[in-house]
Protein backbone atom coordinates (compact mmCIF):
# COMPACT_ATOMS: atom_id res chain seq x y z
CA UNK A 1 0.00 0.00 0.00
CA UNK A 2 2.80 2.44 1.22
CA UNK A 3 4.65 1.84 -2.56
CA UNK A 4 1.27 2.34 -4.50
CA UNK A 5 1.07 5.68 -2.57
CA UNK A 6 4.59 6.46 -3.22
CA UNK A 7 4.35 5.85 -6.84
CA UNK A 8 0.61 8.31 -7.00
CA UNK A 9 2.81 11.14 -5.07
CA UNK A 10 5.70 10.71 -7.44
CA UNK A 11 3.37 11.23 -10.46
CA UNK A 12 1.81 14.21 -8.87
CA UNK A 13 5.37 15.36 -8.48
CA UNK A 14 6.27 14.61 -12.05
CA UNK A 15 3.09 16.35 -13.63
CA UNK A 16 3.23 19.37 -11.27
CA UNK A 17 6.61 20.08 -12.78
CA UNK A 18 5.30 19.10 -16.28
CA UNK A 19 2.50 21.75 -15.66
CA UNK A 20 5.02 24.50 -13.83
CA UNK A 21 7.98 24.28 -16.66
CA UNK A 22 6.00 23.67 -19.82
CA UNK A 23 8.53 24.79 -22.53
CA UNK A 24 10.81 21.55 -23.93
CA UNK A 25 14.11 22.97 -22.42
CA UNK A 26 12.55 23.20 -19.27
CA UNK A 27 11.03 19.89 -19.44
CA UNK A 28 14.64 18.65 -20.22
CA UNK A 29 16.03 20.22 -17.25
CA UNK A 30 13.16 19.04 -14.77
CA UNK A 31 13.67 15.71 -16.17
CA UNK A 32 17.05 15.09 -15.84
CA UNK A 33 17.00 16.74 -12.32
CA UNK A 34 13.99 14.22 -11.10
CA UNK A 35 15.41 11.57 -12.45
CA UNK A 36 19.15 11.94 -11.14
CA UNK A 37 17.73 12.86 -7.46
CA UNK A 38 15.00 9.85 -7.69
CA UNK A 39 17.75 7.50 -8.38
CA UNK A 40 20.23 8.97 -5.75
CA UNK A 41 17.25 8.31 -3.05
CA UNK A 42 16.31 4.79 -4.18
CA UNK A 43 19.86 3.55 -4.68
CA UNK A 44 20.35 5.05 -1.26
CA UNK A 45 17.41 3.31 0.29
CA UNK A 46 17.56 -0.06 -1.55
CA UNK A 47 21.70 -0.36 -0.53
CA UNK A 48 20.51 0.26 3.08
CA UNK A 49 17.61 -2.47 2.90
CA UNK A 50 13.87 -0.77 2.72
CA UNK A 51 12.53 -1.83 6.50
CA UNK A 52 9.99 0.44 6.98
CA UNK A 53 6.50 1.66 5.50
CA UNK A 54 8.58 4.86 5.02
CA UNK A 55 11.31 3.53 3.06
CA UNK A 56 8.75 1.66 0.92
CA UNK A 57 6.76 4.52 -0.12
CA UNK A 58 10.02 6.91 -1.02
CA UNK A 59 10.48 4.23 -3.08
CA UNK A 60 6.97 4.28 -4.79
CA UNK A 61 7.91 7.93 -5.17
CA UNK A 62 10.93 7.67 -6.62
CA UNK A 63 10.00 5.34 -8.93
CA UNK A 64 6.86 7.22 -10.37
CA UNK A 65 8.64 10.38 -10.42
CA UNK A 66 11.64 9.11 -12.40
CA UNK A 67 9.10 6.99 -14.88
CA UNK A 68 10.94 5.67 -17.66
CA UNK A 69 7.40 5.51 -19.87
CA UNK A 70 7.45 9.27 -19.07
CA UNK A 71 10.98 9.38 -20.37
CA UNK A 72 10.54 7.48 -23.21
CA UNK A 73 7.28 10.33 -24.15
CA UNK A 74 9.45 12.84 -24.11
CA UNK A 75 11.71 11.75 -26.21
CA UNK A 76 9.60 11.10 -29.18
CA UNK A 77 7.60 13.94 -28.88
CA UNK A 78 10.41 16.71 -28.85
CA UNK A 79 12.19 17.72 -32.03
CA UNK A 80 15.12 16.09 -33.46
CA UNK A 81 17.79 17.83 -30.86
CA UNK A 82 15.86 17.43 -27.56
CA UNK A 83 15.41 13.87 -28.20
CA UNK A 84 18.88 12.98 -28.68
CA UNK A 85 19.46 15.21 -25.44
CA UNK A 86 16.67 13.08 -23.70
CA UNK A 87 18.03 10.03 -24.81
CA UNK A 88 21.17 10.53 -23.95
CA UNK A 89 21.32 12.55 -20.75
CA UNK A 90 18.34 11.14 -18.94
CA UNK A 91 20.13 7.59 -18.57
CA UNK A 92 23.27 9.20 -17.74
CA UNK A 93 21.24 11.10 -14.52
CA UNK A 94 19.95 7.79 -13.67
CA UNK A 95 23.13 5.91 -13.78
CA UNK A 96 24.87 8.69 -11.88
CA UNK A 97 22.55 9.59 -9.50
CA UNK A 98 22.14 5.30 -8.87
CA UNK A 99 25.77 5.31 -8.00
CA UNK A 100 25.89 8.50 -6.01
CA UNK A 101 23.11 7.03 -3.61
CA UNK A 102 24.85 3.95 -3.29
CA UNK A 103 27.87 5.35 -2.09
CA UNK A 104 26.14 7.72 0.02
CA UNK A 105 24.95 4.56 1.99
CA UNK A 106 28.57 2.81 2.16
CA UNK A 107 30.03 6.08 3.63
CA UNK A 108 26.63 6.34 6.08
CA UNK A 109 27.45 2.79 6.66
CA UNK A 110 31.10 3.58 7.80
Amino acid sequence: MALILGGAGGALLRYALATTWPHPREVLITTLLTVGLAFLIAGYVLAIGPRSVVHFAVLGVCGSAASLSAYAVLTISQSMRLSVAFLTLTPVAAIGGLICGLLAARVVAR
